[in-house]
Formats: structure tokens, C-alpha cells, sequence
């Protein structure tokens, strides 16, 4: 009998390794991409989205970009940051919340105009025209906002009011006086266009309340400053039942 071929290759003992390397690759491979998505950034995020869903790609972007322009309401606003009314209405909030003057101001907003009523007892003593020192330091501050916003804005009109009571001065006087002073004022320091500036006194005669209680006639008693982003509250004046005063 011929001698039987002995050169047959035997099992190889280390081919597990083979395994196991592909195993802890695949592994390491798996928590590197763990990794990398947790501290993704918005570019990285795009392109993985893109591969597993391209039509997503558009809604994703979409929403960061809204997020990275847009001020949180709950973020605080600078005097610099100021470009538009949305920016000038968080302002003068923030401003009224953290200077203790929410019972004696309100502010209001729509989509071209932002309007302040002061109780014009932050202003002005009784049957008095001259500011105070404190409704100065106001008017300064909210006086640089309004600055800030000026190149938007095509017009910022003060309206004086009064209450029905009995006083030696003439309501419809003190209304326009009053409000001519503080457009005297912003016009002196911080608005460069006096052509936007315009003042009106009502007296008496638009009321918010009742002139039936002295707490009723504080609030009646007021001052309101209205930036507008159009024109239209110049042209109707000729409609309103009040005295008015142009910057000049």
C-alpha cells in the first residue's frame, strides 16, 4: 500500500481572533458614533439626517435657523440690541418689571406700533407741566431705546391726558403741555428726526375709567407714547378731539 498523504492541514486554533477583532471594531465603532452624536453640531446633524431622510433636511434647518435669529422672551435685551418694535416692546417690559413701575405703566403692542401709558404722576406734580427729576431719568433711559429704533420708525406721537376734576388750570392746557414737554425732551436728546415727533393734548376727554374716584382719576391722569412703524397716526388727528403740536 502507497504511504497515505500526511501533509492534510489541521484546524487553525487562532481563528477566532479573526472574530473577536471584527467584534470589538464593530463595538468601538459603535460608541465612537455615540459619541459623535452627542456633541453633534448643526452641520454634522444635517448631513446624518440627510442620509437617513433627506426630506427632513429642509424642516431640521428650518427650525435651527429660527431658533439661532430669534431673541427667547425670556432672554434680557440690551439697549444695543435694539433693531425693530418687537425688540423695543421686550424692552420696555423688562424695563417696567425691574424698575417696580408695572402699576403705573402699561405697554401694548401690535403689528406696526407699540404704545406706553405712564400715569402722569411719574411725570409731573399736580397742575404741573415741568417734569421731575425722576420722570427725566425715565424718559433718558426709555428715551435711548427709542434712539436705537429711530431708523425703523416712521413716527412716535405723545398724547397728554387729564381728568375731570375741579382745577384753576385749564385741562385742555395742561394735556397739551404736558405732552409738548416730553416731546421737548426727547426731541432735545434722542431723536434726531423731528419730523416724527408729534404731541396732542386730549384733556378731559378720553378717558380710560370712570372720574368717579380718585384711583380712577390717577389712571385717567396720563401720559401715552406711541411708535409706529407708519404714518397713519398723523393723518388721523384731523379726526381727533384733542390739541395738536408739532416738533418743529
Amino acid at each position: 500500500m502507497g504511504r497515505r498523504n500526511k501533509n492534510k492541514k489541521g484546524v487553525n486554533k487562532d481563528a477566532w481572533l479573526n472574530t473577536y477583532a471584527d467584534m470589538i471594531t464593530l463595538i468601538l465603532v459603535f460608541f465612537i458614533l455615540l459619541f459623535s452624536m452627542s456633541t453633534i453640531d448643526a452641520e454634522k446633524y444635517k448631513q446624518l439626517v440627510e442620509i437617513f431622510n433627506p426630506a427632513a433636511v429642509y424642516e431640521t434647518t428650518g427650525t435651527a435657523t429660527e431658533s439661532d435669529g430669534a431673541t427667547s422672551p425670556n432672554e434680557d435685551i440690551s439697549v444695543e440690541e435694539i433693531v425693530d418694535l418687537e425688540d423695543l416692546y421686550q424692552y420696555l417690559s423688562q424695563y417696567t418689571k425691574e424698575n417696580g413701575l408695572d402699576d403705573a405703566v402699561s405697554i401694548e403692542k401690535n403689528e406696526s406700533a407699540v404704545s406706553i401709558k405712564f400715569m402722569s404722576s411719574i411725570f409731573f406734580e399736580p397742575d404741573s407741566s415741568r417734569i421731575k427729576a425722576g420722570g427725566q431719568q425715565i424718559l433718558a433711559d426709555i428715551g435711548q431705546a427709542f434712539k436705537a429704533v429711530e431708523p425703523t420708525i416712521k413716527s412716535i406721537r405723545i398724547d397728554g391726558h387729564t381728568a375731570q376734576a375741579d382745577s384753576p388750570v385749564d385741562d385742555r392746557d395742561l394735556s397739551s403741555n404736558r405732552a409738548n414737554e416730553v416731546l421737548r425732551f426727547l426731541q432735545r436728546g434722542y431723536i434726531s428726526d423731528p419730523s416724527k415727533l408729534l404731541s396732542v393734548g386730549f384733556g378731559q376727554y378720553r378717558p380710560i375709567a370712570p372720574n368717579d374716584t380718585e384711583e380712577n382719576r390717577a389712571k385717567n391722569r396720563r401720559v401715552e407714547i406711541i411708535i409706529s412703524e407708519t404714518e397713519d397716526f398723523f393723518s388721523d388727528i384731523a379726526t381727533d378731539n384733542g390739541t395738536e403740536t408739532v416738533a418743529q
